[in-house]
């Protein structure tokens, strides 16, 4: 990959994670870019590293994880990004694993709460499974799949934490495994 490819790749990421109205899977990453605007650019060093470093596949993955971490500038910027991209390939590898302990701690506090579904908001509170995931007990991941399955999110929302999170649920689904494979274990939810 060239490095005015990962600059494309880059510019559609960002607009697809930043801007609620682009949508990389219908638009196919189609972005207008020139090589001048590249030129200036005061990141080039990164983007002729990751083209030297990583395949197509992989500068997708890196600029996603960091994306997803909250990286507004898909680590382009950040001297821990490399890392960032590491963890979340080790969470990409351990996904079922990690979303199945997180299936658990859902239903343990539905118990412990006396909550008959964790996707709707109780007495005023937030729905359990964002309280859970602001608490840091359950993955981005969890949150997407379980949206995958059950379409809980709304875009549009007066809660301004609700809003970026769903925004952000909403991107990343389209990079996250398909989840029908936890329709059955998470049954017992809704």
């Amino acid at each position: 990959m060239d490095p005015f490819n990962v600059y494309k790749t880059y510019l559609a990421l960002r607009l697809h994670f930043t801007n609620p109205k682009y949508d990389i899977t219908k638009t196919r990453g189609a972005v207008k870019a020139s090589q001048a605007a590249f030129q200036k650019r005061k990141d080039i060093l990164s983007m002729r590293k990751l083209a030297r470093d990583y395949t197509k596949r992989e500068v997708i993955d890196f600029l996603v994880a960091n994306f997803v971490a909250g990286d507004r500038w898909g680590g382009m910027f950040d001297t821990n990004a490399e890392e960032t991209y590491k963890q979340w390939k080790n969470k990409k590898q351990n996904i079922d694993y990690i979303i199945e302990q997180d299936f658990c701690k859902i239903e343990l506090e539905m118990e412990k709460q006396e909550i008959d579904n964790p996707l709707t908001a109780t007495d005023g509170q937030h729905p359990l499974i964002y309280r859970l995931y602001f608490g840091h007990l359950i993955s981005l991941e969890t949150l997407v799949i379980l949206d995958k399955l059950y379409n809980y999110v709304i875009i549009q929302t007066d809660d301004i934490f609700l809003q970026d999170l769903n925004l952000l649920i909403t991107k990343y689904k389209p990079f996250v495994q398909n989840g029908q494979k936890f329709l059955e274990r998470t049954s017992n939810f809704v």
